[in-house]
């Protein structure tokens, strides 16, 4: 069966993401043709693609809302010169694109099957999501043959889609697991969160606590490292000198994976204080480094985290204060809880995932 890979997303194009899944897929074996808007998200991913000598189509504004009807029919001819049996779509865009081929001829539809990744349901907005929910799981249930979710927690929104689903995870970047040993320092405590600075995010969740824990604890030396840019920067950067903590809290910047990768090594927990995730790489990140996970109960978090095994949650400030002050007077739980991530890695390596995926659409290798 061969498979047509939408690699692209609305407004990004190619996306770093979508091209490790495609890369993965590609050295996996099986047999398909990858397709994408005419942007990327960063310089250099058209040029991976190529390396990997994967066979990519580009479609001018595909990843724009406009020339429906036009795109439609070239996505369409495209599965149909290309022999395609299953087509992969990554947002409501592409799948309404690709159905309105599949079934323009209602009485007759074409023959391939349709997978759909849901990323996202406007999760960060609790009355919005309760109106996404409803019309795009009207649209899963009535033009998708598979629906990959990446965590209980989708699952549970999209209860109603029974055997459409399929759990897989995200993959990550293989680069996070160059890494044979784990060498965890404990001393001193230091803490990342990679996210953009928006409503939902709650760093000053974070800067608040390290105050708090600093007042407890008079400990120094804790370092928690906040990367990434948006509307909220600057009003927490201020929320950190008018607390002192200039020390304390490091603001790196935006950030590229690599040097977030090298953040992490520096440091030894990672912690996630949002208040909703459909997956969460910041979560499972340092869970593949081996880093001691501090989070909320959120995105993938309840569906690999044992309390005080292999990380600890968190609801408010307070909580993560108590567990801050818990580690610091043993630091022996950070190290055991990273060690035990560490064992479990392997999880979330794209070569796994992809040996489920390949196994759960009936993909076709290569011949």
């Amino acid at each position: 069966m061969r498979l047509l890979y939408f690699a692209s997303d609305y407004t990004i194009g190619l996306s770093c993401l979508l091209v490790q899944q495609a890369i993965a897929i590609k050295k996996e074996g099986i047999d398909f043709v990858a397709i994408a808007g005419d942007t990327e998200q960063e310089i250099g991913l058209t040029e991976q693609m190529e390396n990997e000598k994967i066979n990519l189509f580009r479609i001018k504004d595909m990843d724009e809302h406009k020339s429906f009807f036009h795109l439609s029919n070239q996505i369409g001819q495209l599965i149909k010169e290309n022999n395609i049996q299953y087509v992969h779509v990554q947002n409501n865009w592409q799948l309404m694109l690709v159905s309105f081929h599949k079934y323009k001829n209602f009485l007759k539809p074409k023959s391939y099957k349709i997978a759909y990744t849901l990323h996202g349901f406007r999760h960060n907005h609790p009355v919005k999501s309760i109106f996404a929910t409803a019309f795009i799981g009207l649209i899963l249930l009535l033009f998708t043959n598979r629906v990959f979710i990446m965590s209980d927690y989708v699952k549970r929104h999209f209860f109603f889609l029974g055997r459409k689903m399929k759990k897989l995870y995200l993959g990550i970047d293989d680069s996070f697991f160059l890494k044979t040993e784990n060498h965890l320092i404990t001393d001193p405590i230091r803490l990342i969160f990679p996210a953009q600075f928006r409503k939902g995010k709650n760093q000053d969740m974070l800067i608040n606590s390290i105050a708090s824990y600093i007042n407890k604890t008079d400990d120094q030396t804790i370092e928690l490292y906040l990367p990434g840019s948006g509307p909220l920067l600057s009003e927490y950067e201020n929320l950190v000198k008018d607390k002192n903590l200039e020390k304390n809290v490091i603001f790196p910047g935006q950030c590229t994976k690599l040097e977030v990768r090298n953040l992490y090594d520096f440091c030894n927990i990672g912690i996630v204080s949002s208040n909703t995730e459909t997956f969460g790489q910041s979560i499972v990140e340092p869970f593949v480094l081996g880093r001691c996970v501090l989070t909320r109960n959120i995105g993938v978090a309840p569906d690999i985290i044992k309390e005080g095994i292999n990380g600890y949650f968190f609801n408010d400030q307070n909580d993560l204060t108590e567990i801050l002050v818990k580690l610091f007077q043993d630091r022996k739980n950070i190290e055991i809880t990273g060690n035990n991530n560490f064992t479990e890695r392997e999880m979330f390596s794209w070569k796994e995932i992809i040996k489920i995926y390949k196994k759960d659409l009936q993909l076709s290798s290569i011949q």
